[in-house]
């Protein structure tokens, strides 16, 4: 159950199922991170903000086949909470035996005692299909590593914690990637083939303070593996990270499901030349970008990826950045059923590198507070022969506003008179109310894409309040609406060197 509680108390109800009472939920108030919002946003206040920042309430219940009815009653004179939404994940009940409980191998969870000689004897001792058990309690810890073929329960009050000592995070060579990029985590596994981590509880990199500047080898990750297939991470939260967050990266046949990310650094979750990759029902709260695939491997790339009801809430940049580095190519892809509040670009789509991004599906997905609804860019980098970007759909979408006067993009790019297009976009029933005007004069024609990071920063205003199409072929707008406030000098739509725009009412 997605919830917002924007008091400083818990709001409890009692759940039942088909009638029979299951639990009293204590939906306890958001882990405050940021408490005052940009000073662009144009709805919200630090007194209304936190009701649009969500949380999920886990609850194991077993349910009929076909219909079953649900009822919470709030049990307080103060209420409940605000419920987006309501899911059904299928996850494992308990935890598969044989079990190993890390408190038979000498771990403490009092919140004080270093336990990281013990969790590691625990996980050793686990035979393969085993689990290894966190029973409640809070324990601290260093780096954890994780095995193939075991099951990593962490119990719903349960915390692995790091310990405040950055000589007991480990570097971990094959998590690295660029350069080096990111080298430590606190949990990381390298060929851990039928991983599960679930339970109902937390994972703490117990990182409080927001952190400047750019990465580091000494930043690391709260969870990551690498070159692994059949990996699960379902019903955790995640919390208090330092860089990126939850790094999966080259494996195949990936689930995340359930989960709570809650990261005031950085980036929330970060696929890496993942193939088969589902990520549903979860909440990400990050500095940074929440949800950002990339590629760092040409012969790799995202393939099959599957996001669903995924919720974004307040992040400092972008909410949804598809190809932020893209060696290999994304393909074959579908997002759909993604709220998020208060962000920079909203769907941020790039192919940068020479990669090619084709077949790939946005759809009921619904923004409000964004600086721009879309930044849609490929650059030189590839022949203009291949496929490059095509074949992208955008549907149903609802923006409510926006607060930068920027426009949207949607262009490939000229270099030394060649032309690198974007082909076969389709906008969809897409709303936009209300575009930021307020333009006196119409900017000239931005500069060609400079082959920088793109940001829209480096084309500042477009000459459109509303969509700047530029080297496209074939563009359709069906039931496309938009307006704009205030009044603007600009057109809602300008198209440069496009082939075939078509557009229908």
């Amino acid at each position: 159950m997605k919830y917002a509680n924007n008091t400083e108390h818990e709001l409890p109800c009692d759940l039942k199922v088909n009638g029979v009472f299951i639990k009293n939920i204590p939906f306890g108030e958001f882990k405050k991170n940021w408490h005052v919002p940009r000073p662009e946003a144009t709805e919200y206040t630090p007194e209304t903000v936190g009701w649009a920042k969500y949380w999920n309430a886990r609850v194991m219940v077993d349910l009929n086949a076909g219909n079953n009815t649900v009822e919470l009653t709030a049990t307080s004179e103060k209420g409940g909470p605000h419920i987006d939404n309501i899911a059904v994940s299928t996850a494992i009940r308990e935890p598969p035996a044989p079990v190993i409980h890390v408190k038979d191998h000498g771990a403490v969870g009092d919140g004080s005692t270093d336990n990281t000689e013990a969790i590691a004897n625990a996980i050793a001792a686990c035979p393969s299909g085993g689990s290894v058990v966190f029973d409640e309690g809070i324990y601290m810890t260093g780096s954890v590593t994780l095995k193939a073929d075991v099951t990593l329960w962490v119990s719903e009050n349960a915390v692995i914690r790091a310990v405040k000592d950055n000589d007991k995070i480990q570097t971990y060579p094959e998590g690295s990637f660029q350069g080096e990029y990111i080298t430590r985590y606190f949990l990381f596994g390298n060929e851990v083939d039928n991983l599960t981590i679930t339970g109902g509880g937390t994972i703490d990199l117990n990182t409080t303070e927001r952190i400047p500047g750019r990465a580091n080898t000494r930043r690391p990750a709260i969870l990551g593996w690498a070159n692994s297939k059949n990996v699960r991470v379902t019903n955790v939260d995640l919390i208090q990270g330092d860089f990126w967050a939850f790094v999966p990266q080259k494996s195949d046949h990936v689930i995340i499901d359930g989960i709570n990310l809650f990261n005031i650094n950085k980036d929330g979750i970060t696929p890496i030349d993942c193939h088969d990759i589902s990520i549903t029902n979860s909440v990400i709260s990050s500095g940074d970008d929440a949800m950002c695939p990339k590629s760092y491997d040409p012969s790799k790339g995202i393939d099959k990826l599957v996001v669903k009801n995924l919720t974004i809430n307040y992040t400092k940049w972008k909410g949804f950045k598809y190809g932020g580095s893209t060696k290999g190519d994304f393909t074959n892809s579908i997002i759909e059923d993604v709220a998020m509040v208060h962000t920079h670009s909203g769907l941020a789509l790039y192919a940068m590198s020479g990669c090619n991004v084709t077949n790939i599906k946005f759809n009921r997905i619904k923004m409000n507070n964004v600086q721009t609804p879309f930044f849609i860019v490929r650059d030189a980098a590839a022949s203009t022969d291949t496929p490059g970007m095509r074949d992208i759909h955008i549907s149903n979408f609802e923006v409510r506003n926006v607060y930068g006067q920027e426009g949207s993009s949607i262009q490939g790019t000229e270099r030394d008179g060649e032309v690198y297009p974007i082909r076969n976009i389709y906008l969809t029933n897409v709303s936009v109310k209300d575009f930021k005007g307020g333009l006196k004069t119409v900017p000239g024609t931005p500069q060609e894409f400079p082959g920088r990071y793109p940001e829209t920063t480096v084309f500042g205003n477009f000459p459109a309040w509303g969509y700047f199409i530029r080297h496209a072929e074939n563009v359709v707008f069906h039931h496309v609406t938009h307006s704009v406030a205030p009044a603007d000098a600009r057109q809602d739509v300008v198209l440069e060197d496009v082939v075939s725009f078509e557009e229908v009412k």
